[in-house]
This record gives C-alpha cells, structure tokens and sequence, in this order.
C-alpha cells in the first residue's frame, strides 16, 4: 500500500492501521468480518456544505426594479458598466429600517441579472455613511418572539450574502463614520475606502446585545482577532485603524477624492473579462479559510475548468495573437462623478 500514487488511499490506509495498532494495545482484536451483519440507519442525514455549495439567494420577491423604482430611503441608478446604491435618510444617519432592507433586495435582485453591470458603488447621502440599525428595531425586537426574532435575523444575514454574492465588483465609500450594520455593509464590499476623519464602532454589546448579523461578514473581512476587538469591545476606531484591520483598503483626506479611487478601479475592471471576473470573486470568496484538501482542489480545478472553455477565453487568447484589445476592454465604465 505504501507504494500507491494515490495519496488519498494512503491516507486512508495508514488511518485504518493506526486504529487497528491503537486497540490492540488494549487486547482487542477486530476480526475481518466485525461489520458483518451490523446495519444502522442514522436519524438524520447530516452533509457538510462546503461555501460554494450555498447557493445566493433573495431573503424576499423583489418589488420593483431600476426602471420602475419606488423606494425613497435608498436610490438606485444604472449607467454605463456602473450602478450606484445610495443609502438615502440623511435625516436619520442612513440608519437600517425595513424599507432600506426591501430596497436593497430589490436593487441585488436586478444586479444579479445584469450582465452588462460591472462594477457596483454602494455609498450614502448625509453626514454619516450609515448609523447601524434603527434604534426603535431594538425595543420592537423584545416585543416580538423567540421565532419571529430568529426568523428576521435570518432574513437580514441572507440579504448582507445576497449583497456579497454580487457577480460584479463592489465599492464602498465610506464618506462618513459608520456604526454596527453599516460596517456589516462594507465589510460584504470587495473594496472599501473612507475619509479620514470617519469612525467606526460596533457597539451592541454596550447596549446588553451580540452584532449577530454582521459577525461572519466582520470576521471574514479582517480575520478573528481583529473581529473580537471590533465586536467585543464597542471601540471607537479610525479609518486608519480599519485599514491595518483590513476593512478598508484606503483612506483619503476628504470626499472628494473617492470618485478619483473609483475611476482607477473601473480602469483596471474594463480591461478584465467580465465572466472571469465574476468568477474569480466567486472563487476567492468560497476558499478562503479553507484548508487545502482534496474538495478545495476539486472545485478550484472545475473551476478553471469552467473558464478555460469559456467564449471569453478564446476571444481573449485571440486578441492577444492579433495584437488587438478583447471586445470587453472597449466598452468603457463610467463612473457618474
């Protein structure tokens, strides 16, 4: 057995005889046939999901779309290659209530099927780029049921993976400080960028509660430690903290340098295959944090699989032998401002 090119096998083998060596230390000796005759039918079927076995999907129907948009706390617009999503209560510091959460369903729900959109801003109007959830949602929450609270928990985690899972490549634009769910939101961006003089603080557990919707997205964004810091202490922190943390990628001296960041961005994503690069994110986001072993391999191999008899591939290796630009980096995003 030792001589076997499959490492799986191996690995199984020296399991097995390991097991065998370990209870006949002990005087037990388990005949060829100990099995023979045992049947056990468990209870319950338990499978263990892998991340890129958890298919997206929208918490609610959506209502309505870009082109017939009803909602009035979050804007919604399209452009060329670009969507912008606008946190829109300035009044209340864009703080989450049921109709933010309706409407930025509805806006994932048309971006999920829009090929033609690259590239996704999600920044806000006022002072603050988001105030957490809206305080009036903690008092309504000892009002309601053990279910009916696991049910909305459920329902907004499913909305902030619905966001995450967005095939195109996401922006945030913190132009302002931010609180609990809202640094949920730019922790589910695949970049982040701040002014400096914003501030973020999770503080649930000043107020006797656990972010609980938010902590998978915060500890995937910048890693355990740094999550428990964040989560368990309710600190006050800089933008420029949040960078070394990982939850921003760049910090800038006022506002109106975020839209040159953006610009630079949609540069560089213009030139990229669109399916690649949906891809790519996808594959990033379902291996990271996962070890190295034979289901990663497999799927990062049907992966590459996938892309590589892609149209886009061909029509990439044949702009390169022509010496001319693919049909995708001449279709230019523009960014609004």
């Amino acid at each position: 057995m030792t001589d076997s090119t499959d490492w799986i096998e191996v690995e199984k083998f020296l399991e097995k005889k390991e097991r065998e060596d370990l209870l006949a230390k002990d005087g037990i000796i388990l005949p060829p046939d100990h099995l023979k005759g045992y049947k056990h039918a468990p209870r319950v079927n338990i499978v263990q999901q892998c991340p890129w076995d958890v298919t997206p999907v929208p918490p609610t129907a959506p209502t309505c779309r870009s082109d017939s948009w009803i909602h009035k706390d979050v804007m919604f617009e399209i452009g060329s290659g670009i969507a912008y999503i606008t946190l829109n209560r300035p009044a209340a510091n864009n703080a989450i209530n049921d109709r933010v959460i309706e409407a930025l369903n509805d806006a994932c729900c048309e971006l999920h099927k829009r090929s033609d959109v690259r590239v996704v801003v999600l920044r806000s109007e006022g002072k603050m780029f988001c105030a957490g959830s809206e305080p009036s949602s903690y008092q309504e929450a000892l009002a309601v049921s053990d279910t009916d609270s696991r049910r909305a928990t459920a329902t907004f985690i499913k909305l902030l993976y619905w966001f995450q899972s967005l095939p195109q490549f996401v922006i945030g634009l913190a132009h302002g400080s931010s609180m609990g769910t809202g640094i949920g939101l730019l922790a589910c961006c695949d970049v982040a960028f701040a002014v400096k003089t914003a501030r973020f603080t999770v503080n649930d557990v000043q107020l006797g509660s656990c972010p609980a919707t938010i902590a998978a997205f915060v500890t995937q964004k910048v890693g355990q430690t740094n999550a428990i810091r964040m989560l368990c202490t309710a600190e006050n922190l800089s933008a420029d903290d949040c960078m070394k943390m990982g939850l921003l990628n760049d910090v800038v001296e006022d506002a109106s340098k975020l839209s040159a960041l953006v610009s630079d961005l949609c540069d560089k994503i213009t030139l990229c295959a669109p399916m690649a690069s949906s891809r790519c994110k996808r594959l990033a986001q379902s291996v990271s944090c996962q070890p190295i072993a034979s289901n990663v391999m497999d799927f990062t191999a049907g992966e590459l699989s996938f892309v590589a008899g892609s149209p886009e591939t061909f029509a990439g290796f044949s702009a390169v032998l022509a010496k001319t630009k693919p049909s995708w980096a001449n279709t230019t995003i523009k960014p609004f401002r």
